[in-house]
C-alpha cells in the first residue's frame, strides 16, 4: 500500500513539475517514470539494509 501511495504522489509531482516548467508530459509517462524512481529507491533501501546486516555500516 505504501509503495502505491509513493508512486501516485511521485507521478503527480512529476506531472505538475512538467506543467510548471512548460514541458508537459502525459500522465502515463509520469507514472512510468515514477515506477522507475520508486523501484530504484526501494532497491537502494534494500541494499542499505543488507549492507548494515553484514556489518559494513
Amino acid at each position: 500500500m505504501s509503495l502505491g501511495i509513493w508512486w501516485a504522489l511521485l507521478a503527480l509531482v512529476l506531472w505538475l513539475l512538467g506543467k510548471a516548467l512548460a514541458q508537459p508530459a502525459s500522465p502515463a509517462r509520469c507514472a512510468a517514470s515514477a515506477v522507475f524512481l520508486v523501484a530504484l529507491g526501494e532497491a537502494g533501501d534494500w541494499l542499505r539494509r543488507r549492507w548494515r546486516v553484514k556489518g559494513f555500516g
